[in-house]
């Protein structure tokens, strides 16, 4: 009897100690939420004027716009350029940085530092240095004469360069978590392997990269949230042009509730699909990864 009250006793202290973490997502994740399902039913606009109930109509409406699918492609494109690039080049670093030295420890805080910056910020000074009237950049170009391309606003580039940017600021991250993971490993499955005669590379291959598999799907989970989410690389450096080149479907959802048509009811909409389309991927690669962890 004793034992079940200090336990319960340290229950309650427990949920005091998230009380405040519950408390920020209640406020800021949970119901915004819970708010953007009722309003994808609704018929209303910024103004909260004329608010009328609208059924389906509004998910109705996602299957006659051909911004809806331009924006939907974009942002796969997105991130199949970003996701393989990003975890692609961390694993190729960590592999380079498995000693632990001095100057591994100094490179992975070098590397960190753009995830620190704001991306609004790096989007900016990104904007000036790809000018091509009027950087550094371009006045460097024109000394060797070469003339620097307008990626930004090239309808097969923009997209493209804005990826590279976006690897650029966030790889940091995923390397920190994987030589987390990484250094982690036993040494002596590191000895066996040279025993059999591994090469550096070998031992990258079969002994880290099976190791920190599930770190490199949790890095995966991350990386496509993001990229499924962008919105301030894009809305800086492009505006979701040239043409809607680079509009993906958050900048898509930003347009129609606040800027052009201000219709809050569809733009609700399309965020719930987005939700249920990251969660969907987000749960199903879990479960598989899970239960490969298992076998």
């Amino acid at each position: 009897m004793k034992t079940r009250k200090i336990n319960t006793y340290h229950q309650k202290k427990a949920y005091l100690f998230i009380l405040p973490a519950m408390a920020v997502l209640t406020v800021f994740v949970f119901i915004p939420l819970i708010s953007a399902f009722v309003l994808s039913f609704l018929r209303i606009d910024i103004y909260m004027n004329d608010i009328g109930f609208a059924g389906i109509e509004n998910y109705a409406r996602l299957f006659q716009d051909g911004r809806i699918w331009n924006a939907a492609k974009n942002t796969l494109l997105f991130s199949a350029l970003e996701i393989p690039l990003q975890l692609l080049l961390a694993l190729f670093l960590v592999m380079l940085m498995l000693g632990n030295r001095r100057l591994d420890k100094l490179l992975r805080a070098t590397f960190y530092l753009p995830y620190v910056c704001s991306m609004t910020a790096i989007s900016i000074i990104w904007s000036m240095l790809l000018n091509a009237n009027s950087s550094v950049l371009s006045y460097v170009l024109r000394r060797f004469g070469m003339a620097m391309p307008n990626l930004l606003n090239s309808v097969t580039g923009a997209l493209p360069t804005v990826a590279l940017i976006t690897v650029w600021k966030n790889f940091g991250y995923t390397v920190t978590l994987l030589s987390a993971a990484a250094l982690d490993i036993p040494a002596a499955l590191y000895e066996a392997a040279e025993l059999d005669g591994a090469s550096n590379f070998q031992k990258f291959i079969y002994v880290t990269v099976p190791s920190i598999r599930r770190t490199i799907s949790f890095c995966f989970v991350t990386i496509l949230i993001a990229a499924f989410q962008a919105f301030d690389q894009i809305y800086v450096m492009t505006g979701g042009g040239p043409l809607n080149s680079t509009e993906t479907l958050v900048t898509y959802i930003y347009d129609r509730g606040f800027q052009t048509t201000h219709d809050l009811g569809y733009a609700s909409s399309i965020s719930v699909v987005l939700f249920v389309l990251i969660a969907l991927v987000t749960f199903g690669f879990r479960k598989q990864t899970l239960g490969e962890a298992e076998e």
